[in-house]
């Protein structure tokens, strides 16, 4: 069966890919490595030559819905696709299963940042024990923070949801017992 999960892995997959030279090279221009960070590219075809089945499946996640555009052959169905040629971030729950997705769709005439869902923090859930949290405006901001790894030992780094903190956030900072101290940084 479909899950985000098994989505996802077919995403990081796409990134490694030959053919993906221009999101690898977006990366690098905004200084993120994907080999350092869980990182996926949605080349917008993950659907193609799926099962209905498999098709159905991706509509309940969200990942596609159907589209009245049209096909070459009236026995297809069009769709739109969640993050259609973009990065793709997974957000988790608190058992580290992926519940949503970030997607930075950048070869747009200006880059679009969406959410597949409210759910799930970047980049987890985290450990019971730290110390000192911060809070990055976006999911870009908290990836480039983790990848600069100035995080001591017992810091930890989660997004806002579009700079927003919803209560999944507020949950996971009265659960932080060590908790000594939050840094928010503001765009």
């Amino acid at each position: 069966m479909e899950s985000l999960e098994s989505l996802f892995r077919s995403f990081e997959t796409g990134i490694r890919s030959a053919k993906a030279v221009k999101p690898k090279a977006y990366l690098k221009s905004i200084g993120l490595e994907y080999s350092d960070l869980r990182i996926g590219f949605n080349s917008g075809q993950f659907h193609h030559r799926k099962t209905l089945k498999s098709k159905e499946r991706f509509e309940e996640l969200g990942v596609i819905t159907k589209s009245d555009a049209g096909v070459r052959d009236d026995s297809l169905t069009a769709y739109t696709v969640f993050g259609r040629y973009g990065l793709i971030f997974p957000l988790l729950d608190r058992e580290n299963a992926i519940v949503n997705y970030f997607a930075l769709r950048f070869d747009l005439d200006s880059p679009k940042e969406e959410y597949l869902n409210q759910k799930g923090i970047y980049p987890a859930y985290p450990h019971p024990l730290t110390r000192k949290l911060y809070l990055a405006p976006t999911v870009i901001d908290c990836a480039s923070l983790m990848q600069s790894r100035i995080l001591d030992q017992r810091e930890a780094v989660i997004a806002l949801h579009d700079g927003e903190l919803l209560d999944e956030h507020i949950e996971i900072i009265k659960s932080l017992n060590g908790l000594e101290s939050i840094v928010i940084f503001k765009r």
